[in-house]
């Protein structure tokens, strides 16, 4: 699961479904933001879920993210600070979600929120002493786009350079 996403990669070894929506959240960033928002809300139920599994406190899957933030943050699982970020994603993703708000600050502050309890996630449930390193602002789809039709122009240049060359 390496390469999606510079800021979510390691969350691989609890679940690629982090990865994945932290890599969406990621490449809807620049040209949709309330979408961002959304994949991040979902990337917050996912990891409260695992959160509550492998705290032995998984009810339901059904339940409420509101409600099972409350139960991990009366059961000390999480602390103060982490279930108020959770509540953050989660009431950022509402707004995204049945207001169509969002833009991009943000996105980019849920983004780095997001990181955060991921990194909280693989400290208390993975590696105990992890660093992740700095936060990488998402990538500008429209560079990736302009470095591939320069790559692809220099193959078309290669190509017609050895059509014209001739075989002896």
């Amino acid at each position: 699961m390496k390469g999606i996403s510079a800021n979510f990669d390691f969350l691989g070894t609890h679940d690629a479904q982090l990865v994945r929506l932290g890599g969406l959240a990621e490449r809807y960033f620049k040209d949709d933001p309330n979408t961002s928002l959304i994949k991040l809300r979902q990337f917050g139920e996912v990891l409260a879920q695992l959160t509550a599994a492998k705290s032995g406190l998984l009810a339901s899957p059904e339940e409420q993210q509101a409600d099972l933030l409350r139960r991990l943050k009366f059961e000390r699982i999480v602390p103060r600070e982490v279930g108020d970020l959770f509540h953050q994603l989660r009431i950022a993703g509402n707004r995204a979600t049945h207001a169509h708000a969002g833009d991009h600050a943000e996105a980019l502050s849920t983004l780095k929120i997001a990181r955060e309890l991921g990194i909280w996630f693989h400290r208390t449930f993975g590696e105990k002493k992890f660093s992740a390193g700095a936060f990488v602002p998402p990538p500008d789809p429209a560079a990736a786009t302009k470095a591939l039709q320069e790559e692809l122009e220099r193959l078309r240049e290669i190509g017609r350079a050895h059509v014209r060359t001739p075989v002896t």
